[in-house]
């Protein structure tokens, strides 16, 4: 399974945490890094992009020689970074999951341009994959100014991703409120709701191990409601 992300040196998040997960799923990560970050486990100090032109060779080296069935897509943190990726995605026409990684679970930027490039840069991608923002990631992408509180809302902004030409939509509700944290699934013109016990406690990462597990399920061809399930299973038990 392939996995564009960054490379966080804490292995919190990014692409250490998307391998674990992958392994965890089932399935063989192949890892190409879109960005190195400057960060530990309490603080985003930086970022540097890095070249689109090196990891579309790498990505494409491993589609050429690996036996890849699905994709995952984490921080891109430039445009340019997500043209060369959404090419790819076109090209490979494989099962795809997009995290869109738009700020450190600090509040520090990881896209550059603000949120109108960010907007801009995922509406292009998401055609060709499973998104599965937060709901604050949910805000930026849709531009609304609503917090996303309960299921409700949450479904709301899936069905508009969804509206608006992804693939499938999971809005994740570990931001929400209430004593069950709802993830909500759409596709085409259906829902569902993914429900587990709200956790007294966090976890940088966890965004980046929902995707990596849900496409991992998807390179075994699972469903996606039931690649969805293991990946919210696999989240929950690293929470505990």
């Amino acid at each position: 399974m392939l996995v564009l992300a960054c490379l966080d040196p804490s292995g919190a998040a990014g692409l250490l945490a998307d391998a674990e997960a992958i392994r965890a799923g089932g399935a063989r990560p192949l890892c190409v890094a879109t960005a190195l970050t400057a960060e530990t486990t309490r603080r985003m100090h930086g970022f540097q992009p890095l070249s689109p032109a090196l990891a579309l060779q790498t990505a494409e080296a491993l589609l050429e020689e690996e036996p890849v069935r699905a994709i995952k897509v984490g921080m891109l943190g430039t445009s340019a970074m997500a043209r060369a990726v959404g090419g790819l995605l076109e090209r490979a026409g494989l099962p795809a999951v997009i995290d869109p990684v738009l700020a450190a679970s600090s509040g520090a930027a990881l896209f550059q341009g603000g949120p109108g490039a960010a907007r801009e840069a995922y509406a292009a991608l998401w055609t060709h994959a499973v998104i599965t923002p937060n709901a604050i990631e949910a805000r930026v992408l849709l531009d609304v100014s609503d917090e996303l509180r309960d299921t409700a809302a949450l479904e709301r902004a899936a069905r508009e991703l969804v509206r608006r030409g992804a693939k499938a939509a999971l809005v994740k509700g570990g931001h929400a409120e209430g004593t069950e944290s709802v993830d909500v699934l759409c596709a085409d013109d259906r829902c569902e709701h993914l429900s587990a016990p709200r956790l007294q406690r966090t976890a940088r990462g966890t965004g980046c191990r929902l995707a990596s597990a849900l496409a991992a399920g998807l390179a075994q061809g699972k469903p996606l409601p039931e690649a969805a399930r293991m990946a919210k299973s696999l989240v929950l038990e690293y929470l505990r």
